[in-house]
């Protein structure tokens, strides 16, 4: 048994006294499930910069949440002997422990891990769609947006509105522009990423400023790290219903659009269609103004720059995921969220003349809601134009790589 398996297995004896059998979470070292008193708990170790503070205001933000009737997220449990205190700290860090959801993760290809432990989060294959439990996951998440409002409006709440995030965009752009933009010769992915991620920061940041209402709220607490390996179903194929939306460690106050952006394009490829399906399931449970429904596509792109950055990175340039396992779907995932950033930029940022269009947003004329998809049957976008071979294939991996 590992140090980290010894601590958690310590950490579950002191919230079950009546410890039953423990095993281990696939691909979630930092898991682990455990029987007690005929219940499934997981206990959780979180990352070392988390404390007790965080933990307690998780805590608090689930229990409101299930206050309303929303049973579909984790509740904690309070450590033995010391209620209310859901945090317990033991050989410098802190673990918390919850009633276990059930269910699957909707995603086959989720929890694959690099070398160092990092996480891949991965978007779900063109060939699994999951509209249905995408929707019902905005549903959750909008409930518990507005659970806690409260929360959120305090001033030791963390968060970041938009205007911060931008401005933290723009430093990771500066730096992964340098690092991975030396490779750019070799990977013909790398040429389009620096091309829409060009033309989007420039145009993010005038959007923002006028949105400036919008871009500067921190209303809600956010999940912030939406992937499809966060919802949980039962069921099978077309019967298959959602039973659990977990990883709520990262909190943090801001506009509900970025969960919602993340839903929109962590979970699949970005579509217009599906993207307002999602703004429609949001408001049938919470509000949103026609100015953060237009920031959707916006926040969406921003987030696609970054994470494109980071499947590069692992794709092409990170030697120690040269042979992987997930390299398959590492690549997969990449062409998905690639192609999603290049059709948003083509709506965002089109070139000069440029009269693509059809996977976008127009202004809505009539007013109201103030964005509506393309219609059905208008232009449509293409990709932008490829440099370089027609396939993407990497160069040799023995070296670093080297510009063309």
């Amino acid at each position: 048994m590992s140090e980290r398996d010894g601590q958690l297995v310590r950490a579950a004896q002191t919230f079950f006294p009546d410890l039953g059998e423990t095993e281990p979470v696939a691909n979630a070292p930092h898991l682990l499930r455990v029987a007690s008193g005929g219940e499934a708990f997981v206990v959780r170790r979180w990352d070392a910069d988390a404390g007790e503070t965080d933990i307690e205001r998780t805590a608090e933000a689930l229990g409101l949440a299930h206050a309303t009737g929303e049973t579909r997220l984790p509740t904690l449990v309070p450590v033995p002997g010391a209620e209310p205190r859901h945090a317990l700290a033991l050989d410098g860090h802190y673990y918390s422990a919850a009633i276990w959801l059930p269910g699957r993760p909707v995603s086959r290809y989720g929890g694959s891990r690099t070398p160092e432990g990092r996480t891949i989060d991965l978007p779900l294959p063109p060939s699994s769609p999951a509209e249905d439990v995408i929707l019902e996951a905005v549903r959750v998440v909008g409930r518990f947006h507005t659970s806690s409002r409260p929360i959120a409006a305090r001033s030791t709440t963390p968060g970041q509105s938009f205007h911060s995030l931008m401005a933290a965009h723009r430093i990771s752009w500066e730096r992964h522009r340098r690092v991975i933009g030396h490779h750019a010769g070799s990977f013909p992915e790398i040429r389009r990423w620096l091309r829409c991620g060009n033309r989007i920061l420039p145009v993010a940041g005038e959007r923002l400023e006028a949105t400036a209402r919008a871009a500067g709220d921190r209303s809600v607490l956010c999940h912030a790290h939406l992937w499809p390996v966060h919802m949980l179903i039962d069921g099978p194929g077309p019967d298959r219903v959602l039973t659990g939306v977990t990883g709520w460690n990262q909190l943090a106050a801001g506009s509900p659009v970025r969960d919602l952006a993340q839903l929109a394009v962590h979970s699949s490829g970005w579509s217009a269609a599906v993207a307002e399906n999602i703004l429609g399931a949001y408001t049938e449970v919470a509000p949103l103004t026609p100015e953060e429904r237009r920031l959707l596509p916006v926040a969406a792109a921003l987030d696609l720059v970054g994470e494109v950055a980071r499947l590069l990175t692992l794709a092409f340039i990170d030697d120690a995921m040269i042979e992987h396992p997930a390299q398959p779907v590492l690549r997969s995932g990449l062409k998905t969220m690639l192609s999603s950033l290049e059709n948003l930029t083509t709506v965002l940022a089109p070139e000069e003349g440029d009269k693509r269009g059809g996977t976008g947003w127009r202004r809505n004329p009539k007013g109201g809601d103030g964005a509506r998809p393309t219609a059905p049957g208008g232009p449509r976008a293409r990709p932008a134009p490829r440099s370089g071979s027609g396939r993407s294939r990497p160069a040799p991996r023995r070296g670093k790589s080297t510009t063309g």
